[in-house]
């Protein structure tokens, strides 16, 4: 335990009080300790009592509908027409997001096999795709919206770009990492009920959240009114627009990051080596996230589910504008929608990491995000963040499960003969959306186990040198590369040692041996000043951190021992 109690005291003795913060939650709190306290309990309840509304009301609206004696009124025939669409459009769904369960299972297999094939096919799926959107929204018409697909188009060729000159480098390390976490799934291959868990959670939240919407605009007359005006006219809906999404984003966020944390309390017990079949990984970790940790997932929900709504009502807005040929007002609303969606985006990053630190140590929500940072910005972990694209195998393996999945509920709609109706594209779309969010929940084992590998890694790394030895080697050779870059940058937060000169005895970054008279030669990267830690990596690959002595600037070379 001597690297954890290296890098933990030199967190908690930070002089930047946010990482000083962060690294006494960290020393405070053990790894899966059997003893937990529930953390954010109010917000669990929150949740649970929107849950309730949502789920009685989808079910009453349901069993009404279903009741409902034909021939006792004769002035029906919208309602009639309102049951079978309803009732056919709801079973595609279902088939859709039962269809992505399978396509997903089948995109993890074929990944076990070919994950450099997946890696490359996942990182050319979003360039073409930008690049046949755009090319049909520009062959439709002018100015709206052959504006914005030539926008479009031209952010595909840029992709394309961006793949073949900078993102192809980073393919190496992100196959090897993608290996290591399947090895895992392989391990202990009944993970995938948590993915199929959540997914299943995320299908049936979906199919409430539109029924409760399809009954309030159906009981509600004002609200039926206000649904037949554009957003922009009507506050009414804009609200109901507003409170539909932040329902939706909520409960599914919440199914999805119940599975992500529970993935990641498995892969943790893995990495520490408490995975034994004895130990029961994957109940013990599906408990937490359920229990002691499930007011903190409502919590890093909630934040997530508020900025998304707000995107999505803006987004309304903006296609409204589009229709109406507004160009002004469409592309500041764009610029809106691109700010808000950077913010929701930046809140999902952080709570992917925090949620780690739940799974791992049981802290509360806040507490996570505190020792997310430190670890961030003590051990150089946004540096491998960088050298890897794991995050888009996810996200774009959804993306390609969702457009079958859209497919599938559309044949399904189309085969029940209630196309008629009018529905079928809009049936295709939800089909599109909920397969695509059923597959990312399904997915979560390949994005919790990088995040929780490379959280790990920034701790305690010798734990991955016995463990996934090719993997702890890459992570080195990388921090290794852009440790006199990340140096400058941490630098200037660096723990400050005095006036004295010490003895360069170096305070490694994983478990130390005994403390041999070897010697290394540092040269001090630019930026740094005197009395600052600098990282560097020794010529058995070991990471050090090492303080710049009295009388040395920048250029100038010292010896350190280790």
């Amino acid at each position: 335990m001597a690297a954890r109690t290296s890098v933990l005291q030199d967190l908690a003795g930070h002089d930047n009080a946010q990482v000083k913060r962060g690294g006494s939650i960290l020393e405070q709190s053990e790894h899966f300790s059997e003893v937990r306290r529930c953390r954010d309990v109010i917000w669990a309840f929150l949740f649970l009592i929107v849950a309730g509304v949502v789920v009685c009301g989808a079910v009453a609206f349901s069993i009404n509908l279903w009741s409902m004696d034909k021939n006792s009124k004769a002035d029906t025939t919208v309602l009639h027409l309102l049951e079978d669409s309803y009732v056919h459009a709801m079973l595609s769904l279902f088939v859709a997001g039962l269809a992505s369960l399978g396509f997903s299972v089948l995109f993890l297999l074929f990944a076990q096999h070919n994950a450099e094939c997946v890696v490359w096919t996942c990182l050319l799926l979003g360039p073409v795709c930008a690049v046949a959107s755009g090319a049909a929204m520009m062959a439709s018409s002018w100015p709206m919206p052959g504006v914005v697909g030539l926008l479009v188009f031209g952010l595909g060729i840029l992709l394309f770009i961006l793949v073949f000159c900078c993102w192809k480098d980073l393919v190496p390390l992100t196959v090897l990492l993608l290996r290591t976490v399947i090895h895992v799934v392989r391990m202990h291959s009944t993970m995938i009920m948590l993915s199929i868990f959540g997914a299943a959670l995320a299908i049936l939240w979906s199919v409430a959240c539109f029924t409760s919407l399809l009954a309030v605009s159906f009981y509600d007359e004002e609200i039926a009114h206000a649904m037949k005006e554009k957003t922009s006219r009507s506050p009414m809906k804009a609200l109901v627009f507003f409170c539909f999404a932040f329902m939706y984003y909520w409960g599914s966020i919440v199914s999805i990051d119940t599975a992500f944390t529970s993935c990641s309390g498995v892969f943790g017990r893995w990495y520490f080596q408490k995975d034994r079949p004895d130990d029961a990984p994957i109940s013990k970790s599906l408990k937490v996230a359920c229990t002691t940790s499930f007011g903190s997932i409502c919590f890093g929900s909630f934040c997530v589910a508020v900025v998304r709504a707000v995107e999505f009502v803006v987004g309304v807005l903006r296609r409204e504008a589009q229709e109406d040929g507004n160009i002004v007002l469409c592309c500041l609303l764009a610029v809106v929608e691109c700010i808000v969606e950077c913010i929701g985006d930046i809140l999902q990053w952080v709570c992917s990491w925090a949620y780690v630190q739940c799974a791992v140590r049981g802290v509360g929500f806040c507490d996570a995000c505190s020792a997310t940072f430190s670890l961030c910005t003590f051990a150089n972990m946004d540096a491998i963040c960088a050298s890897t694209l794991i995050d888009s195998v996810p996200y774009l393996g959804a993306l390609i499960v969702g457009l079958l999945s859209g497919g599938v509920g559309f044949l399904s709609y189309h085969a029940a003969g209630a196309s008629a109706s009018g529905y079928a594209i809009s049936v295709f779309a939800c089909s599109f959306w909920l397969g695509t969010l059923a597959a990312w929940a399904a997915l979560m084992p390949l994005k919790a186990g990088a995040s929780t590998v490379i959280v790990c890694f920034a701790e305690e790394p010798d734990f991955l040198r016995r463990q996934a030895p090719a993997l702890y080697e890459a992570f080195v050779h990388h921090c290794g590369d852009v440790s006199s870059e990340g140096s400058r940058r941490s630098s200037r937060n660096s723990l400050q040692l005095g006036d004295q000169a010490r003895d360069l005895r170096a305070a490694p970054l994983m478990e130390m041996g005994p403390v041999g008279q070897r010697k290394l030669q540092v040269t001090v990267p630019e930026g740094v000043l005197p009395g600052q830690m600098v990282q560097v990596r020794t010529p058995e690959g070991q990471l050090l951190q090492v303080a710049v002595p009295l009388g040395y600037s920048p250029g100038q070379a010292f010896v350190a021992n280790y």
